[in-house]
């Protein structure tokens, strides 16, 4: 049940939000979106599995988004 809620979830997180995804990365088996909202001023940082089930979603800052954005890969 979880699993389809959060499958569910994250297909709607741009319908829903309105906001547009600026940023996506993947990581072995995770991948990192951040989405930002124009109106609300607001950056989202969601984290999903090979499966598409979000694992995490989190608000976070400018700074933090930004953060995440220039870091780069050793």
């Amino acid at each position: 049940m979880m699993e389809k809620l959060r499958k569910i979830k994250l297909e709607l997180h741009e319908i829903k939000s309105k906001a547009r995804k600026i940023f996506r990365r993947g990581y072995e088996d995770l991948t990192m979106m951040i989405y930002y909202h124009d109106l609300k001023d607001q950056f989202q940082l969601l984290i999903i599995n090979p499966n598409n089930l979000l694992l995490l979603e989190k608000e976070i800052t400018r700074a933090e988004a930004f953060r995440i954005m220039n870091t780069r890969n050793s």
